[in-house]
């Protein structure tokens, strides 16, 4: 049986981009160059237990995350106790999974911001759409320059490709329900 490279260097890169990073930062947070991280990524080459070990830890999941089959499910319930949350590079955001983390074409989330400074967060694009809903709290949402301010009951679309940023813009934790697409 070959080692299944193609596979394990898609989700090296879905767990990646979940997580905010570019391939050079979990290159130099594996201690691995740019090009081996965009090799991986395409299946191109095996990496070594060393290697995957190191970027098992760098993105936060057991390095058996990297070969676990996929469930087709057709209906996949998440109790309200078993919904996995991740931090992103912002230690004030949690995104607590409401839907399969991986695998799927729309990420839909819980979205929980703490009060931070508007500087610390940095600007993101991605391929795909956004909306999100505002359940509590304030927050301001930047999109192409422009900025908008979601109070509770509020909802945004945009698309992902804009860069874009989120900001607590109030004292108390803001919750928001999300959901984002992604191509495969």
């Amino acid at each position: 049986m070959d080692f299944p490279k193609e596979e394990v260097g898609k989700r090296i890169r879905y767990l990646r981009k979940s997580l905010g990073f570019t391939a050079d930062d979990l290159a130099k947070k594996a201690g691995v160059s740019q090009s081996m991280i965009s090799q991986i990524e395409r299946g191109q080459v095996s990496p070594s237990l060393e290697t995957l070990w190191r970027m098992s830890y760098c993105l936060k999941v057991p390095v058996f995350t990297f070969f676990e089959e996929d469930e087709q499910e057709i209906v996949t319930v998440l109790r309200n106790n078993e919904q996995p949350e991740m931090k992103q590079l912002r230690p004030n955001v949690t995104y607590q999974h409401l839907s399969p983390p991986q695998g799927k074409q729309i990420n839909f989330f819980k979205l929980i911001l703490e009060p931070c400074e508007y500087a610390d967060n940095p600007l993101m694009f991605h391929t795909g759409e956004e909306c999100g809903y505002l359940l509590t709290g304030q927050i301001r949402v930047e999109v192409d320059g422009e900025v908008y301010e979601l109070f509770e009951g509020d909802s945004i679309y945009f698309n992902s490709n804009l860069p874009h940023r989120f900001e607590n813009a109030g004292s108390q934790t803001a919750t928001a329900i999300w959901a984002m697409t992604h191509p495969f």
